[in-house]
């Protein structure tokens, strides 16, 4: 009985560092990477962006982004997709850096998915939109500009 508890005590240990260095090269991933659209603007992506036709129906489920394009889009699984407080205060640090303030939020929940807006506005009149949307699998966040 002693082994057996011994053995599912490392076992429980290994699993635990294992899933803590996965946060962890997730927020390196994200904290090391800048986006090109406004480049005063850090953002996280790297393996987390998302490209190709598989982004348009996430850009259609943004409410009120009509006003914005040039779209970026994010998708974290797994156990980075638990990490949206960092994530959301990352982008909005970033932006506050960049001259970006926080103008307003709101909170939606469409079914499974909650859904959060966060708009942005910069001297000049410049806008941006960080949309965050929670899913059972995953955790999307899109980044849209003022046209």
């Amino acid at each position: 009985m002693k082994r057996f508890l011994i053995i599912a005590l490392l076992f429980s240990s290994a699993l635990t560092g294992a899933v803590v260095a996965q946060t962890l090269v997730g927020v390196e991933l994200a904290s090391a990477t800048a986006l090109k659209m406004d480049s005063q603007v850090r953002l996280p992506h790297g393996s987390f962006r998302a490209m190709g036709q598989g982004v348009k129906p996430w850009i259609a489920k943004v409410r009120g982004g009509e006003a914005y394009g040039r779209w970026e889009v994010y998708l974290a699984k797994g156990v980075a997709r638990r990490l949206q407080g960092a994530f959301v205060s990352q982008v909005q640090a970033g932006f506050a850096a960049a001259g970006y303030l926080l103008e307003g939020r709101r909170n939606y929940v469409l079914g499974r998915e909650k859904h959060t807006s966060y708009t942005f506005g910069a001297a000049g009149g410049k806008r941006a939109l960080l949309y965050v949307i929670e899913t059972p699998e995953a955790l999307v966040w899109l980044v849209g500009w003022s046209r």
